[in-house]
C-alpha cells in the first residue's frame, strides 16, 4: 500500500493525550490496544486543522491479541454522548491503536479497509477519518517520547491514504475534556531496555497474509497456548479441514507448528507428519499444510482412476 504525503493537514495534540495513549500501551505491552480520538476541526482554503481534545478508553469489553484489537463500542458510545452533552462542539475525529508489539510500521490492510468503510458511512459526521498509529517502543526518559507514532488521514470519496508529516503535528499544553481531570501523578516511564518485550514483525505479516488468503482462519490467544490461529481450510476437492497453528514463544525467534483436526481419511498420514515439523512463520506452516493435503488428495484421486 502506498501512503501519500500531505502538507494541507495540521494536527494539534495535547501532551495529556499522548500520556493517556502511551500509558495504555505500557499496560498492554504484548497486545494491540487503542481508543477513540475526539476534538474539533476547521477546513479553510483546502487545508484541514485538527485540534484533539479527548481520548476515549477502549472500554471494559475490549478484546485484544498480538495481531487484533476490537474496541468496546457500546461503552465508547455512552462516554461520547456524555461528553457531547457538555461539549457539543466535539466530534469523533478518528481512532488510535498500536502496532508496537508486532513491528508493523504502517497501517495494515485491515485497518485501512475498516477506516474507509467508516469515512464513507452515511452517519459519519466528518468528511475525513484521522488515524494515529503507535509503531515502536523507544523507552526514552522523556515520557512524551516513549513511543514513536505516525499520523494518517483518509478522506471521503478519495481512495488514497495520506500520511501526515511530523512537522505538521504539534504537541501543545492543553487540558482534555476526557478523560476527566485526575490527581496529578508522574507518568509511567518504561525502562530503556525491557527484557520481556520483543517486537514480532512476522506476526503482523502472518496476520495480513492469512486474513487475505484464508479468511476462515482467525487469530486467537489464550493463557495456555499463547498466540495461535484456528479455523477451516478449504482443500482442492471442496472439503474442509480444521487447522490449528501454534506459536512457540519460548525461543527468541519463534517457530510455528500446525495440527489438523477432523482430517479426511485421505490426509490422515499427512496430518500426523505435519505435527512433527516446525516452520519459521505461521503463513509458511499453513501454506505447507494446504499443499501437502492437496497432494495427498490428488494422489488418492489418481490411484482411484486406475
Amino acid at each position: 500500500m502506498r501512503f501519500h504525503k500531505c502538507k494541507d493537514v495540521r494536527v494539534f495534540i495535547p501532551a495529556p493525550a499522548l500520556t493517556e495513549i502511551f500509558d495504555e500501551c505500557d499496560r498492554f505491552d504484548d497486545d494491540e490496544t487503542g481508543g477513540r480520538i475526539l476534538g474539533t476541526f476547521r477546513e479553510s482554503d483546502g487545508s484541514l486543522t485538527l485540534k484533539i481534545t479527548g481520548i476515549i478508553e477502549p472500554g471494559p469489553g475490549a478484546r485484544r491479541s498480538a495481531v487484533e484489537f476490537h474496541q468496546d463500542g457500546d461503552h465508547q458510545e455512552r462516554v461520547f454522548r456524555e461528553i457531547e452533552r457538555a461539549h457539543p462542539e466535539v466530534e469523533h475525529l478518528g481512532n488510535w491503536h498500536t502496532h508496537h508489539m508486532n513491528g508493523l510500521t504502517h497501517l495494515s490492510g485491515g485497518d485501512i479497509s475498516t477506516y474507509k468503510r467508516t469515512v464513507e458511512h452515511p452517519r459519519q459526521n466528518t468528511p475525513f477519518f484521522y488515524a494515529l498509529l503507535v509503531v515502536a517502543k523507544l523507552g526514552r526518559g522523556n515520557p512524551l517520547r516513549r513511543y514513536s507514532i505516525k499520523h494518517y488521514i483518509l478522506r471521503r470519496g478519495d481512495d488514497r491514504v495520506y500520511e501526515i508529516p511530523e512537522d505538521c503535528v504539534e504537541i501543545v499544553d492543553a487540558p482534555l475534556v476526557w478523560p476527566k481531570e485526575k490527581p496529578t501523578a508522574e507518568p509511567t516511564i518504561a525502562p530503556a531496555h525491557e527484557e520481556k518485550f520483543q517486537a514480532r514483525p512476522e506476526r503482523a505479516h502472518d496476520h495480513e497474509y492469512i486474513s487475505a488468503f484464508y479468511p476462515g482462519v482467525r487469530a486467537l490467544a489464550s493463557k495456555k497456548l499463547g498466540v495461535y490461529w484456528r479455523g477451516p481450510m478449504e482443500l482442492v476437492d471442496g472439503s474442509h479441514v480444521e487447522v490449528v497453528l501454534v506459536e512457540d514463544q519460548e525461543a527468541r525467534k519463534p517457530t510455528y507448528s500446525v495440527a489438523l483436526r477432523e482430517a479426511p481419511p485421505d490426509v490422515e498420514v499427512i496430518a500426523a507428519k505435519l505435527q512433527t515439523e516446525e516452520f519459521d512463520t505461521a503463513r509458511a506452516a499453513l501454506v505447507n499444510a494446504e499443499r501437502c493435503c492437496n497432494r495427498a488428495l490428488w494422489a488418492h484421486h489418481k490411484k482411484s482412476e486406475k
